[in-house]
């Protein structure tokens, strides 16, 4: 009941949402920090597009709610693949962007880690499509994430970093850790950098993509998934299939807790920066202009930059 509650919220919040962003668009270095949720609130899930209500799919959300202060999400089988979808909850987001997440990926069940594969949950950085369900076509997903949780290991955290361009993915895996680590999505134009932190410790670059053909206005937010290999064969492997099914019976063990969200503007070092630059090669085409996608930086001076 207290989802169904929660969705009705979403619902109602298309209107309110589109015209809170309409004044973010004035101008690319306005502040963005009114678009962070704290979860303290119960009325802040108004301020929240869920991706499924906005293009017309089935809601795939198993759990969402709040407690303690954090807010809490599970899902029904789905993953984030190619041209394959599950739950997203965004905030439109124009010009450069600095998104941090706290979050907890564990089990439903209250082992510290999910029992089911493909159990991720973090920030999603997605280029709007211009179709819905009923015109939906493959090849048109673009977007971006930093997740944490459990891949196709029970018993093994990783971060999942992965890139879709024309709906075709990417991804990496690497070593995490159980419990509570914040994830960073910061944009610069076509750079975007990945990074994550536990409690007490520095931030870690984790990847950084370069995608100059998104749009310049996205859709900023958490998304995740639980027990994409756990769908059943009846629903069939194509993406149009999946995408309008949802696996009810199928049960899946993660709980998502995050803790918060939070938007801002990159606080750039832009001395240490323009020093850096290669006169007459400021186009984001050449190395001398893609500077923070570019490897021959180290990850040290990156985060100078960055000032982190």
């Amino acid at each position: 009941m207290k989802h169904l509650v929660f969705l009705l919220l979403l619902a109602a919040a298309g209107q309110s949402a589109t015209a809170q962003q309409r004044v973010m668009r004035t101008g690319t270095e306005t502040d963005i920090s009114a678009l962070s949720d704290e979860f303290s609130d119960t009325a802040s899930v108004r301020n929240w597009n869920a991706f499924h209500l906005v293009e017309g799919f089935p809601d795939k959300i198993r759990h969402m709610g709040m407690r303690n202060g954090l807010l809490e999400l599970e899902s029904h089988p789905a993953g984030w693949y190619a041209d394959y979808q599950a739950p997203f909850l965004f905030k439109p987001v124009t010009g450069n962007f600095d998104v941090t997440m706290r979050l907890r990926v564990r089990g439903a069940s209250g082992d510290s880690l999910p029992a089911t594969e493909w159990s991720l949950a973090g920030i999603m950085v997605r280029e709007p499509k211009p179709t819905n369900a009923a015109t939906w076509e493959p090849r048109s997903e673009n977007w971006l994430f930093l997740t944490t949780g459990i891949a196709d290991r029970p018993g093994t955290p990783v971060f999942e970093s992965k890139t879709t361009a024309n709906s075709l993915s990417n991804l990496r895996l690497r070593p995490a850790r159980a419990g509570w680590v914040e994830l960073r999505i910061i944009r610069v134009d076509a750079s975007f950098i990945l990074l994550s932190r536990y409690d007490g410790e520095g931030w870690q670059v984790r990847d950084r993509f370069y995608r100059p053909v998104l749009s310049y206005s996205l859709q900023v937010g958490l998304n995740f998934y639980s027990g994409f290999n756990s769908i059943p064969a009846a629903i069939g492997a194509d993406p149009r299939a999946q995408n309008a099914a949802v696996a009810r019976d199928v049960p899946t063990d993660m709980l998502v807790e995050v803790d918060y969200i939070r938007y801002a503007r990159p606080r750039l070092n832009t001395e240490r920066l323009a020093a850096l630059r290669q006169p007459g090669f400021n186009a984001l085409y050449y190395g001398g202009g893609n500077l923070l996608t570019d490897y021959s930086l180290s990850d040290e001076a990156l985060l100078k930059l960055l000032q982190l």
